[in-house]
């Protein structure tokens, strides 16, 4: 949801021309872009290490088990 909603942010910003945020490099490229992409790329690591974790644990479920006589 987080991404989604990030995603919406930075894209409607981009569709307006970039018109409702201050054109100054350091606010622009500091402010907007680099504290607001820590909303992205958290959320982007937590996703990633998720799939990472969920794909060991099936690869895990998936092995052949040997039958105990």
């Amino acid at each position: 949801g987080q991404l989604y909603g990030d995603v919406l942010y930075f894209a409607t910003e981009a569709l307006a021309g970039w018109t409702h945020s201050d054109p100054r490099p350091l606010y622009f490229w500091v402010y907007f872009v680099g504290l607001n992409g820590l909303w992205v790329l958290v959320p982007g690591v937590l996703v990633l290490d998720a799939c990472r974790r969920l794909s060991a644990a099936q690869r895990g479920l998936d092995r052949p088990r040997h039958k105990a006589h």
